[in-house]
């Protein structure tokens, strides 16, 4: 009896432990597929304005969305898959229309970057603006926003960079097939705030 026991949950340990797991961002209900929305709050000094994302396509090969700032400002970016996969830059300061990024990534990390980062490798990247810093990993962290019902936050688990002084951070969902920005710190901070799904 024991030896038939073990023959049946064998199987099952190796399909289990060979089973793809299910992104962070999914489990916590969060799925960008077209339509989505991801708000966020960009604060400048004493100004703070939102930075609001509509997903048009997301998956492992390119991702496409329109964005805005409010009523000021708005477009549209293409990140290509060369970029999604290798790119150390990155496109944050948006300016009107649209902008299809072959070697920069914007809101998401590369999977280079990601994995670079993630296994403590001291990493230059490119900010924009002329200023290319080293970030190494700092720790881990959950990062609560919005309300998914019931005043219930999404908690997504986070590892966060930073520059050699700290005086730079940035926050990544620990997610390698969604390595979505959650949280970033340079000459400006931008947060999550909020998630919306298309229905």
């Amino acid at each position: 009896m024991k030896n038939s026991i073990l023959i049946i949950i064998l199987p099952l340990i190796i399909l289990s432990s060979c089973t793809p797991k299910m992104g962070v961002l999914k489990q916590e209900g969060i799925d960008l597929h077209e339509g989505a929305d991801l708000y966020y709050t960009v604060r400048q000094g004493d100004v703070m304005y939102p930075f609001n994302i509509n997903i048009n396509e997301f998956n492992q090969d390119y991702i496409s969305f329109d964005w805005d700032m409010g009523e000021i400002n708005s477009g549209s970016i293409f990140i290509s898959e060369a970029a999604l996969d290798f790119s150390t830059a990155m496109h944050n300061y948006f300016t009107r229309g649209y902008k299809k990024l072959d070697d920069k990534t914007s809101v998401w990390l590369s999977k280079k970057l990601f994995k670079d980062l993630k296994s403590g490798k001291s990493v230059e990247i490119d900010l924009g603006m002329g200023v290319k810093e080293t970030f190494t990993k700092t720790g881990t962290e959950t990062y609560s926003f919005g309300d998914k019902g019931d005043g219930v936050p999404y908690n997504l688990p986070v590892f966060t960079v930073s520059n050699k002084d700290g005086s730079k951070e940035i926050w990544i969902a620990d997610d390698p097939s969604n390595r979505l920005i959650v949280m970033m710190n340079i000459d400006f901070r931008i947060d999550l705030n909020n998630y919306q799904a298309f229905d």
